[in-house]
């Protein structure tokens, strides 16, 4: 594999998509290009994204189940895969809020840019202390996302996710949920989390995940997200 020294590999200029693959079929492709055209476009990037390459790749693949990864900057078009690691594991989460802080304000953040790495840090920091993931407050103290996924806390019958403003990527998974769900956008502080009686999170390999903990404390119940995953099975999930 050639790799151009170009912006993005020195400056982190570009994008990048994961995408689950199910029995040699790309689970939300469109959704995904439209989010890589849309950044690339912000990034002023002028490349066509071959969906044939793409279809390509994944033919000629010895694996039918795993996670497609396209990376696209100036000089250079990547597509390269890794193992599924969300496949078959159901297992719940268990948060850290982490101390870094998202700025909301910043216009990186809302793309899936190759300045990645504060994620993978902060999700090893989180994973160093016994947590699945870590929890990304903002500078106001708004929950926003978490390391590699979107969040979500439910209260009666209703499913609240922080908005876009309180810093946070626009998840493919997390628009398809909003889609199909009665689930409402609303600014979440950080003391409002006990206040809420289910957590879940998302993203377009794991589909969803249940949380049973963000620091101390505990969520009981698990049925919102029992309902969903459901809904997720027939893609696969």
């Amino acid at each position: 594999m050639k790799i151009e020294l170009d912006d993005g590999f020195l400056f982190g200029k570009g994008a990048f998509e994961t995408i689950k693959v199910v029995n040699g079929a790309p689970l939300f492709l469109k959704e995904h290009l439209n989010r890589l055209k849309s950044s690339l476009e912000f990034f002023g990037i002028d490349r066509k994204i071959d969906t044939d390459e793409i279809y390509k790749y994944i033919e000629d693949s010895d694996e039918k189940n795993f996670a497609l990864k396209i990376i696209a900057s100036d000089k250079n078009f990547i597509i390269t895969s890794r193992p599924d690691n969300y496949r078959d594991d159901y297992k719940s989460f268990r948060l850290k809020i982490s101390d870094a802080r998202r700025n909301s304000s910043s216009k990186m953040i809302y793309h899936k840019n190759l300045c990645y790495y504060e994620n993978i840090y902060e999700h090893r920091l989180a994973a160093s202390f016994g947590y699945d993931n870590a929890l990304f407050l903002n500078e106001r103290g708004e929950v926003s996302e978490c390391d590699f996924s979107n969040i979500f806390f439910v209260k009666g019958d209703m499913i609240y996710t922080p908005p876009l403003s309180s810093g946070l990527l626009r998840g493919t998974m997390r628009e398809y949920l909003m889609e199909i769900f009665k689930i409402e956008e609303r600014v979440i502080k950080r003391d409002e989390i006990k206040n809420f009686d289910e957590c879940f999170i998302s993203n377009s390999l794991m589909g969803i995940r249940s949380v049973e903990s963000i620091d101390d404390f505990e969520f009981k119940k698990f049925d919102e997200a029992d309902k969903i995953l459901k809904n997720l099975q027939k893609f696969g999930f």
